[in-house]
């Protein structure tokens, strides 16, 4: 019997989306799928199109939850799922028709945990087909390796251009109310998980809204400490001294990230003031694990800025942002 792949599709103000994304599920070359769509009590019309759809594909099951935000409206698809496979899809994104097909088989013929497909990242359906060029094989090791960024500056956080086996996901929980809830999470599947295989053929196409292109910060994305406080937790608790290591390395890299984005946003000066403890903390930290950032694994561009920061954090991103300014008013 063909295999059962479980999708689940969190659903929260994509009106204007949604049918794009559906359409894409629903027309997979792989058919034998369970559309989970979970309505994470969206405001908007997004219910009255899930409906339409479902009347139309008995394959298409409709949960209802208070909103408690994605995480948690993955966790009752997890939890609802019946699929020997799992897999993750946002509302506004949408697949390649031979997405769980490919993936399917780049599983199984590999006989892996985790199958990975290519990102577009695109604001419109583009017309234009993607071969497999390359196919790597990893030990899970070898794998969180390129999550961790040893190596590779790839990014390997995302949960959702992915296909799993079901053990791999079932009894793991997202990280609730986490707006960088992927890094902990992949890193869990990451650590349940003995083989992965990646092919960069695109299967998956992440929207990338340019009307509502912002460089602003906001305050969640502080969470992103949050999640590799997870991580590094995690790490420990596995008893792999490599994966402390590299946990510990990305954390510190994560003030330095964070510190980096908000002196390239439009708000600066404002969220500095609103956090300026939260701020000074970070580039205290980054002045502390100054010489472990410039001696890691880090792009080599990168290094005059953690530098800079390490020095006087405030004059520099005040000049960078200055200077980001102008070039924006042209």
């Amino acid at each position: 019997m063909t295999p059962l792949i479980s999708v689940i599709i969190p659903i929260y103000n994509v009106e204007n989306y949604l049918a794009r994304c559906l359409d894409s599920v629903v027309n997979q070359t792989h058919r034998n799928l369970e559309i989970i769509l979970v309505n994470d009590g969206t405001p908007d019309g997004s219910i009255t199109i899930a409906e339409a759809y479902q009347a139309k594909d008995n394959r298409i099951k409709l949960l209802h939850q208070e909103n408690a935000g994605l995480s948690e409206a993955r966790n009752t698809g997890i939890a609802a799922a019946t699929g020997d496979y799992i897999t993750f899809l946002d509302s506004d994104d949408w697949l390649e028709l031979d997405a769980y097909e490919y993936l399917l088989q780049l599983l199984v013929a590999n006989t892996a945990d985790i199958s990975i497909g290519g990102i577009r990242r695109t604001e419109t359906v583009v017309s234009e087909l993607s071969s497999e060029n390359r196919v790597d094989v990893l030990t899970q090791k070898e794998y969180a390796k390129r999550y961790f960024k040893i190596g590779s500056q790839e990014i390997h956080y995302y949960v959702w251009n992915k296909l799993y086996r079901r053990d791999v996901v079932i009894g793991v929980k997202q990280p609730k109310g986490l707006y960088a809830e992927d890094v902990p999470s992949t890193f869990m599947y990451i650590l349940n998980a003995s083989k992965v295989v990646i092919s960069n053929k695109v299967i998956y196409n992440y929207f990338v809204n340019l009307d509502g292109l912002s460089a602003k910060f906001s305050n969640r994305h502080f969470d992103v400490l949050k999640g590799w406080d997870i991580v590094v937790a995690q790490a420990n608790q596995s008893g792999d001294s490599d994966y402390q290591k590299w946990a510990m390395f990305n954390r510190k890299r994560a003030n330095f990230a964070l510190l980096t984005e908000l002196s390239f946003s439009e708000n600066y000066r404002q969220v500095k003031a609103d956090n300026a403890i939260m701020v000074d903390d970070l580039a205290k930290a980054v002045r502390k694990d100054c010489l472990t950032l410039l001696k890691g694994p880090m792009p080599l561009n990168r290094k005059p800025l953690v530098l800079a920061f390490a020095l006087n954090y405030s004059f520099t991103a005040g000049a960078l942002n200055k200077l980001l300014q102008l070039k924006r008013r042209g």
